[in-house]
């Protein structure tokens, strides 16, 4: 940051002209090739700059290279998942008017959208992106990065993880040196069921956040790699729910139940894979249990339908009363949040529950199965196209039945 951005922000804030802050000291052209960075000046002239402006800029210079450590601190902190000191660095930075600088401004009002996206709040977080999206000639190169990181990580929520890919691809790592954005990038590639390279990016998200002492993260990254081994023939499924118990105790000696709530869905969907649906929804109903005070939220609604979607397989569960309850709280609630997908996976739950079995697998084909292509989930993708293909069988229909054979066995 050069001394001439300082100066046009102080000369701005006092209301001045460049020819009124000039006056009797130098040119307007010098003022604003001063301000521009592309011009020498002597020490004399930044003297006269100062003392009509009221300020030290030598001094204002030094608190705003603090000012800049401070952001950084706080983009750590996000990263490294602190909450109370994300809140402390959010006060002292919000403070300070230097804040209002403008290439300073830039890389504040990209953190204020991760502030939002790590509070959830989806929709101010897309309105700040969308605003530095039109302004990004006027980004540097590690704001860029920042901006297509957060961007990636804006996807993945919305569950688009090519869009994903497309912003965090373009992050050249030696130019943003924060690494965090391998672990989203491994996120993308583990949706999208290229297992290999979710793998591979999950190992340099482990290694960044060990580096870095981030604990927290370590079990994120972990997590994915664990996942992204996949099922194969020498799967040994055991050994899999040890491990995945090993990141549970890990979450409870560090206090951190949203990330056990994670692992025991998972867990969870690994029981429901595996078709063994008492445990699935023992598991599930421990995830719902943590994550109570967040009913109004997709992810507890994912559970949720993964909860009821178990129920419903076991015995004599098709017409219990309590089961549809908790659909139509969940309609209810996918409503409130308008959460498209998780209402339709409602409605699909509603028809299994009612016992309305042909309305059930045609609802699968015509509506849930392009949903989950068109997202790219395509391991619930497979799960319901093997659903189908069962279906079709059972029904003695081997055209529609190879045709869901076909797909599921090449993507396999």
């Amino acid at each position: 940051m050069s001394l001439g951005t300082l100066v046009k922000f102080y000369r701005e804030k006092n209301e001045l002209t460049q020819e009124e802050l000039g006056k009797g000291i130098c040119s307007v052209s010098h003022v604003s090739k001063i301000e521009r960075g592309i011009t020498q000046y002597s020490s004399e002239i930044m003297d006269l700059l100062s003392r009509r402006l009221g300020i030290n800029l030598e001094s204002e210079l030094q608190s705003l290279q603090k000012y800049e450590r401070l952001l950084d601190e706080w983009h750590d902190s996000m990263v490294m998942q602190q909450e109370s000191e994300v809140e402390r660095l959010k006060e002292a930075i919000e403070k300070n008017s230097l804040f209002l600088i403008q290439p300073i401004q830039n890389k504040y009002f990209l953190l204020q959208a991760r502030y939002y996206l790590l509070k959830g709040d989806l929709k101010q977080a897309e309105r700040r992106l969308s605003e530095m999206n039109h302004q990004r000639k006027e980004l540097g190169s590690y704001e860029l990065h920042l901006l297509h990181h957060l961007l990636g990580m804006t996807e993945i929520i919305k569950g688009r993880f090519k869009k994903a890919l497309e912003y965090l691809l373009q992050i050249n790592e030696k130019e943003y040196l924060n690494n965090e954005f391998y672990y989203q990038i491994a996120i993308a590639y583990l949706n999208l069921q290229f297992k290999v390279k979710a793998y591979h990016y999950s190992e340099l998200a482990l290694d960044y956040f060990r580096k870095t002492n981030n604990f927290k993260r370590v079990i994120d990254a972990e997590t994915v790699k664990l996942i992204s081994e996949g099922r194969n023939e020498f799967w040994d499924f055991e050994d899999l729910v040890g491990r995945y118990n090993k990141l549970i105790v890990q979450c409870d000696m560090i206090n951190e139940t949203p990330k056990k709530a994670v692992l025991l869905s998972n867990l969870a969907y690994e029981y429901s894979f595996a078709g063994d649906y008492n445990r699935a929804t023992v598991y599930y109903k421990k995830t719902l249990e943590l994550m109570e005070p967040e009913t109004k939220t997709h992810k507890y609604l994912n559970n949720l339908i993964g909860f009821v979607f178990c129920s419903l397989q076991l015995e004599k569960n098709g017409e219990d009363a309590k089961l549809a309850d908790l659909i139509e709280l969940g309609r209810k609630n996918a409503e409130k949040i308008q959460d498209q997908s998780s209402l339709l996976f409602f409605q699909m739950l509603s028809l299994l529950q009612k016992n309305k079995k042909e309305l059930y697998f045609e609802f699968i084909e015509e509506k849930i199965i392009p949903l989950l292509e068109e997202s790219g989930k395509y391991q619930q993708l497979l799960t319901y196209e093997k659903s189908m293909f069962q279906h079709y069988l059972d029904q003695g229909n081997k055209e529609k039945a190879l045709k869901y054979a076909s797909r599921f066995v090449n993507k396999s």
